[in-house]
């Protein structure tokens, strides 16, 4: 988890991103980009390509990632359980890369649900290789609408256990239709569920006791304002520049 430094970092951080006038709210890059500052990790310009590997951060001092995720949700005195997004998993086109030759969307939970296991744990295993993470972790930020209140949360993110899920298809608790998802279940509870016409793949995360809770008065600049101080903060950062560090640039 963050250390109290980097709680300070992150509640200052979020002050100045919502400050902004032309900044909506904190998602994608503008969290990955307050998670860089957080962690003082060097930022690349998004300008010069942004990859799709799964750890959106990574410390390479302690060989630490961090797979960075923003929600938006109603309520946060009362959230416990969320869902979000971990991968988009077409698994019925990769069968056969995957090991599982004649896999179709009419294949049972089980072998379906084996499938999904497969994909992402080679997502991971592949990534930590590619990225040099040892020590591999999510790091989600979850907010509200109104932009006062924030909730981080950091997890362990590490390969699935294969023999650990037990499938089943989802039902509409509106149409009672089933066979539109699939849900992985654990002693009972639902941790993952994969849409076959979306292929996404979700995983569900309680809030844990240790995450970090931020509350902060949202100002906005004017426009004008915002403009004439970034124009004068650039000005100032490019004239105490040696001719060294614009040349590394």
């Amino acid at each position: 988890m963050l250390t109290g430094n980097e709680i300070e970092r992150l509640k200052q951080a979020i002050v100045a991103t919502i400050a902004s006038p032309v900044i909506a709210a904190i998602e994608d890059y503008t969290w990955e980009a307050i998670f860089h500052y957080v962690k003082d990790i060097p930022l690349s310009d998004p300008a010069l390509g942004r990859s799709k590997l799964l750890y959106d951060a990574v410390d390479s001092r302690t060989s630490t990632g961090w797979s960075l995720k923003s929600l938006q949700l109603n309520n946060l005195s009362s959230v416990n359980t969320f869902w979000f997004v971990i991968q988009r998993a077409d698994i019925i086109k990769k069968a056969n890369q995957l090991g599982f030759p004649g896999l179709t969307e009419k294949s049972s939970p089980d072998e379906l649900g084996s499938a999904i296991i497969q994909h992402w744990n080679e997502k991971v295993t592949a990534n930590q290789a590619v990225q040099g993470v040892i020590h591999s972790y999510e790091g989600i930020l979850l907010k509200t609408i109104k932009g006062y209140e924030y909730i981080y949360c950091e997890f362990p993110l590490n390969p699935f256990d294969p023999n650990a899920f037990s499938w089943s298809w989802t039902v509409n608790k509106t149409t009672a239709r089933s066979g539109e998802g699939l849900q992985g279940s654990i002693g009972g509870k639902t941790e993952l569920v994969w849409y076959k016409n979306q292929k996404q793949l979700f995983r569900a995360r309680n809030v844990p006791p240790e995450a970090v809770r931020i509350i902060v008065e949202r100002s906005r600049l004017t426009p004008d304002r915002y403009v004439r101080t970034i124009l004068s903060a650039l000005q100032d950062q490019l004239n105490t520049e040696s001719p060294n560090d614009v040349l590394e640039e």
